[in-house]
């Protein structure tokens, strides 16, 4: 007898139908022990469960960064309606024209498009092209101010990384 039969096991029972449910119990636990040797050594399954978790916290974090690309376009937007704002502002306070105001922000926006564009990796650049391409100016407008958002956080969080 093995250690995992108890004490009164030794004996078999005269009972035919004690003897029956001895076997079908021996049965179903020999069942469970196959099932479960089966799943440790299913190579296949294991992998296609392991795809299937990373697949699960892969999707997780495109929907975080999407979030958070949401939520600095909605930023930039507001920052951009406030410097439109104050350089009209700017513009009736000194007499300047709108077209002088309309210039310092395009001169402004060139510059700081250029830094992103130095600081932005050639595959980026590629698809930021491909996706302007494919979208309508206002489109291309929002995308390129989310890229630049994005990357001039980037930016700030390695600098305040580098200072620590």
């Amino acid at each position: 007898m093995t250690a995992d039969q108890p004490a009164d096991a030794q004996s078999v029972p005269d009972d035919p139908e004690q003897l029956r449910q001895d076997i079908e119990r021996t049965r179903e636990q020999l069942g469970e022990t196959v099932e479960a040797l089966v799943a440790k050594t299913d190579v296949k399954a294991q992998a296609k469960e392991k795809v299937n978790h990373l697949s699960d916290r892969l999707k997780g974090g495109t929907a975080q960064a999407k979030e958070q690309a949401t939520a600095r376009v909605a930023q930039a937007r507001d920052q951009l309606a406030a410097k439109t704002n104050d350089a009209k502002q700017a513009a009736t306070t000194n007499g300047a024209t709108v077209k002088g105001a309309r210039d310092q922000l395009q001169a402004g926006a060139t510059a700081v498009g250029s830094k992103v564009r130095d600081v932005t990796p050639e595959p980026v650049q590629r698809a930021a092209r491909h996706a302007a391409a494919r979208t309508s100016p206002r489109q291309a407008v929002i995308a390129a101010v989310a890229v630049g958002v994005a990357l001039i956080g980037l930016i700030l969080v390695r600098k305040r990384r580098r200072k620590l």
